[in-house]
């Protein structure tokens, strides 16, 4: 009898953990700082969230070891990255089947192929929900509030209005399918199937717990998760109706047809990690708000300490530099970073003029001044980067050296020098790069040649072993190393290189510029091994580099203890939206803490029109 309860209490203990098990699978790829959003209400909900992030795809090991699973959709054929399976629907089919709990989180940037693959697998199991117009045609994309249902299955959800994010409608058979809904449009569906459930919603409102510092897209999403847990209370969800074939033919491109494995590749690339991660043991304070004391391993210049940043972005034009720097004044902001046209950064007679009389202007005042430059417009005579399916894309090779050779590092010394030519220092205070547009065609690439023999040394293979991965066409480069389960090292490999280089050329420039500071302009939060190569580079703990990202809710602690971590030493401002309706008076005690404590200051990016000046020297006292 002794024996047997044992044997009882080890299974029921068993059953237990597998129940509160779940596996992100993210078809991007992502670096899990950008993902711990997501996950963080699933973990407050009492889940275990695993993230596999170097195999993307469904094995058969899997369904025993996970009660539920989160699929965030990938960006094809719009951006470069994995996509769902034949295989991989073939797991969700048995998943289902097994009372599992799937949940699809459809991309709303890009990410056709996978909301149509979504759509063909959700008709199959007959579940009466269809994201967007179902392949007539795109939806609408909504940039708008949720509202739980009143009387749904989902309770506790709340009743007030979330931010929710962009999300396409969701089309339902049956109303109790609906969770959240923004009007007449359903936003968050769910469906009985078998004994199991499949949930429906945007990956922007599955992470939009940020962009809501009064905690109620948090409330939802948290009550949602434990909804999961409970399979009792679906029985007020619709159930699923006349299944049918699953019929893939049509799409906006082939999938791929990958049979489900056993099990992962064995290695530490396939190895799941836990979101989200815990913090690392440290003796060191991890604030960096203005008025707190900044991490020990971190130096603030003073113009920061004192105000934080205040940043105004806009591009450089010489006849409107006047009207820029008036509103800077009225503004009470203190630095200004501008764009530069790719043919005023060849360093000519009558760009070095320009540059003077802009500097010559700027001496007059107290501004921090940033020239700018979008990393894609960097012209390069070079190779061109090679996605994932072996084809070309519309940037340079990351590690071809005549890139940076050629491009990169005449470019910066040119900046350097030209901006920094007669001016104070105190005007001059760093150069800027804008990183939009490049991230999202680094973070499906990295096969040219240059890459790929800079990430195959990385790995530790055997010469011979080498030689024959060189011999591989770029078509099948990804796939023999996401197989082989070395995708892990080989992009630690790309990241490390770019650091490197971009280290050297640090150094090469702070000779010319001592007190030169780095700057980084980003709308997503950088996450590809190009973009946090040059941010480990190009910072360092006496001078980390500026970081200013669109992102405008809380965490900005918690993602720069995550950067530096990674070996980023940075400074992050939250970037502001004055000419919406959340930068109303009402918001403005929410937004002063999220600038000046989560991060070390603002920027925006706008109409410069002397009321809105006005509006935020206001905002700022």
């Amino acid at each position: 009898m002794r024996r047997l309860c044992l044997f009882l209490l080890v299974l029921a203990g068993a059953c237990q953990t597998e129940a509160r098990r779940l596996l992100v699978v993210d078809l991007t790829l992502a670096d899990p700082l950008t993902l711990e959003a997501t996950a963080a209400p699933w973990h407050a909900a009492g889940y275990h969230v695993e993230y596999r992030r170097f195999y993307p795809h469904l094995t058969r090991q899997d369904l025993e070891r996970y009660r539920t699973v989160l699929v965030l959709g990938g960006r094809e054929p719009e951006s470069r990255s994995d996509a769902l399976t034949i295989g991989d629907l073939a797991i969700l089919n048995e998943w289902t089947r097994r009372d599992g709990v799937v949940v699809l989180g459809y991309t709303e940037k890009g990410g056709a192929l996978d909301r149509w693959i979504m759509n063909r697998w959700l008709m199959s199991q007959g579940a009466g929900i269809t994201i967007g117009n179902g392949g007539a045609g795109e939806a609408q994309l909504l940039d708008v509030s949720a509202t739980p249902l009143p009387h749904s299955a989902l309770d506790n959800a709340g009743f007030a209005p979330f931010p929710a994010g962009r999300n396409y409608p969701l089309l339902i058979r049956d109303k109790s399918q609906t969770l959240a809904r923004a009007g007449g449009m359903a936003l968050v569906a769910a469906t009985r199937v078998q004994n199991g459930l499949i949930v429906v919603a945007s990956r922007s409102l599955l992470a939009s717990i940020d962009a809501d510092p009064a905690g109620r897209t948090r409330d939802f999403l948290v009550a949602l998760a434990r909804w999961t847990r409970r399979p009792a209370e679906w029985a007020g969800i619709g159930a699923a109706t006349r299944p049918a074939l699953l019929r893939l033919a049509g799409g906006p491109q082939q999938v791929a047809v990958h049979a489900p494995p056993l099990a992962p590749p064995a290695g530490r690339a396939a190895a799941p990690i836990v979101l989200p991660q815990p913090p690392r043991s440290t003796n060191r304070e991890d604030t960096v708000g203005v008025g707190a004391a900044a991490p020990v391993s971190v130096v603030t210049p003073a113009w920061i300490s004192r105000q934080g940043m205040r940043v105004l972005w806009s591009r450089f034009a010489l006849y409107s530099l006047d009207s820029l720097l008036g509103f800077v004044d009225v503004a009470g902001l203190n630095a200004l970073a501008t764009t530069i046209p790719a043919p005023a950064l060849i360093d000519t007679v009558s760009t070095r003029n320009l540059w003077k009389i802009a500097a010559g202007r700027l001496q007059t005042t107290s501004i921090r001044w940033f020239p700018a430059v979008a990393l894609r417009a960097i012209p390069s005579g070079g190779a061109d980067e090679v996605d994932r399916h072996g084809t070309l894309t519309p940037i340079p090779c990351g590690l071809d050296s005549l890139y940076w050779r050629g491009a990169l590092r005449p470019v910066f010394r040119t900046m350097t020098r030209l901006g920094g030519g007669g001016a104070r220092t105190e005007v001059i205070a760093g150069i800027a790069l804008d990183l939009d547009s490049a991230m999202t065609h680094y973070g499906g690439s990295g096969f040219c040649d240059a890459d790929y023999r800079v990430g195959l040394a990385a790995l530790g293979l055997d010469h011979a072993e080498i030689e024959r991965l060189v011999g591989l066409p770029p078509g099948v480069r990804y796939d023999t190393l996401l197989e082989r389960g070395w995708l892990s090292g080989y992009f630690e490999g790309l990241e490390a290189a770019v650091a490197e280089r971009a280290t050297v050329l640090r150094g090469e420039l702070q000779r010319q510029h001592p007190d030169l500071r780095f700057a980084f302009h980003a709308s997503d939060v950088p996450g590809d091994w190009f973009s946090l190569g040059l941010l480990r580079g190009f910072s360092s703990p006496d001078a980390p580099v500026l970081l200013w990202l669109k992102e405008r809710g809380g965490g900005g602690r918690a993602l720069m203890r995550r950067y530096r971590e990674r070996g980023v030493y940075a400074l992050s401002a939250a970037g502001l939206e004055p000419d919406r309706a959340t930068f109303a008076p009402s918001e403005w005690p929410r937004l002063r803490f999220a600038a000046f404590s989560e991060h070390a200051g603002f920027w925006l990016d706008g109409a410069t029109t002397d009321s809105l000046g006005r509006m935020i020297r206001r905002f700022t006292k």
